[in-house]
């Protein structure tokens, strides 16, 4: 259509993996960066881990993001998940204060936190994935009613979610250092992961980091978390952390669309965007 238009690059002797995928394909907001301009926000790809011989996407196509030196990429460690896609565990929001925007950060750190804090209040035995268990894969005798006290009390699940925080730490750090942000610049989600045979991770529940923002509307994976009270403390806890920026919070069914595939909301949508009010193909590197 009109104002549209696409690059298509094909790699002659390499495969093509889901690194490749535009979930692995983000940008952020505008930013400084000690001195620097981004007025255009900077790329971020998933990778492997330094020095691992994982999974990295095609030569072709990240040789033709780092040649577009304006919004100078950053390379990330997504390789630590089953499909690979920075959009797993990072997004932006945007605020209304000076900073403009928060980045939020998939948190199982910040679940623990949560559930804990629920445990402690009485409500050990609220029930997780309420009306959705069997679409989840939660369907077997002895995980057919997940409450918080099951999953404090498993162990292994608690030792896959301290090697997934650190991952996700190790991409925190990368992130503050090149978009030139602080700690009060990132809010934490409540998430959970499991790995699968192959020692990649998985989201235990519908992954909320992966929501589609529509200006100060977002479409948020609903998490199915546990319900005390009559409500999901995971919906209740994201609220309280998104609503005083003056965002609203939709949180939409997506077990048998999109999660049971392993991927949530963004993965079948998009957003046109409207353009920035400057001519930014004048923008230099």
């Amino acid at each position: 259509g009109p104002d549209f238009g696409y690059v298509h690059k094909e790699p002659l002797f390499e495969g093509m993996a889901s690194l490749d995928s535009f979930g692995n394909v983000e940008v952020s907001p505008p930013v400084s960066v000690a001195g620097k301009e981004y007025p255009l926000g900077r790329i971020l790809i998933g990778s492997s881990f330094p020095a691992s011989a994982g999974r990295r996407m095609t030569r072709l196509v990240r040789d033709f993001l780092y040649a577009q030196r304006v919004q100078a990429p950053v390379e990330l460690y997504s390789d630590w998940l089953a499909v690979g896609n920075v959009n797993e565990f990072v997004t932006f929001v945007p605020s209304s204060d000076q900073k403009r925007f928060r980045m939020l950060l998939a948190s199982p750190a910040a679940c623990y936190r949560l559930f804990r804090e629920k445990q402690k209040e009485g409500q050990g035995e609220a029930t997780m994935f309420k009306g959705e268990g069997t679409a989840l894969g939660y369907s077997g005798t002895d995980t057919k009613r997940v409450t918080i006290n099951k999953v404090l009390a498993n162990d292994v699940l608690a030792q896959q979610n301290q090697y997934v925080q650190r991952c996700i730490d190790w991409n925190r750090d990368i992130l503050k250092k090149e978009l030139g942000l602080l700690e009060e610049d990132i809010i934490d989600l409540p998430a959970l992961f499991k790995l699968d045979k192959q020692g990649k991770a998985v989201p235990y529940f519908p992954n909320t980091v992966t929501m589609i923002v529509l200006a100060r509307d977002l479409g948020i994976p609903k998490p199915f978390g546990p319900v005390a009270g009559g409500e999901c403390c995971l919906e209740r806890r994201i609220r309280a952390l998104l609503e005083p920026l003056g965002l609203c919070c939709r949180f939409l069914e997506d077990v048998a669309s999109y999660h049971g595939s392993l991927g949530e909301v963004r993965c079948g949508t998009s957003v046109q965007r409207r353009p920035f009010a400057f001519n930014w193909w004048h923008c230099a590197p």
